[in-house]
């Protein structure tokens, strides 16, 4: 269970805002046959090689208040510096079921996010790969990958998305 902070008061208010704009009285009458779309966070998944759909996308909030290199136990991996600040439970597991020969994590946000990953095979962290945002990609082995999307400053949070895809 995660511990009430700063960051779960503000997606708490994104989730209530989300839903009170699903349910509240517009002027004009909804179309019966369009579903509400629900958005779902800090989402765990199990995935094989040749997944689909090509690109799944998990939703969070990131930041927190722990500085990532106490939770990776090192200030720099082979893919980098790991700095910032995380919370202190892990956003999101990611279960591969078999191993695979590629694949890339990429965080799209517009706040500065780092990521920190932990599971078989070791700790990786990133920091602005893509403009101000992570990425880590390569061979995984089988197994569960804790992931920590985090923001460059303490406590900032940020929304993103992290893109789970097998093509470079």
């Amino acid at each position: 269970m995660r511990k009430f902070s700063t960051r779960s008061l503000f997606t708490l208010a994104v989730i209530a805002t989300a839903i009170f704009a699903v349910v509240s009285p517009t002027r004009s009458q909804p179309d019966p046959s369009k579903k509400a779309s629900v958005v779902k966070m800090f989402e765990d998944i199990a995935i094989a090689p040749n997944f689909t759909p090509k690109a799944i996308e998990l939703r969070g909030i990131s930041g927190g208040g722990v500085e990532t290199q106490k939770t990776s136990g090192r200030k720099v991996t082979e893919t980098g510096e790991c700095i910032g600040f995380i919370d202190a439970a892990p956003d999101h597991k990611i279960t591969l079921t078999k191993a695979f020969p590629y694949l890339k994590l990429q965080v799209k946000s517009s706040g500065d996010t780092v990521l920190l990953l932990r599971g078989p095979g070791g700790v990786w962290c990133s920091d602005d790969v893509s403009d101000r945002n992570p990425e880590i990609s390569g061979d995984w082995q089988q197994g569960t990958y804790e992931v920590w999307v985090g923001s460059y400053e303490k406590n900032a949070s940020f929304p993103y998305l992290l893109q789970v895809t097998e093509n470079p």
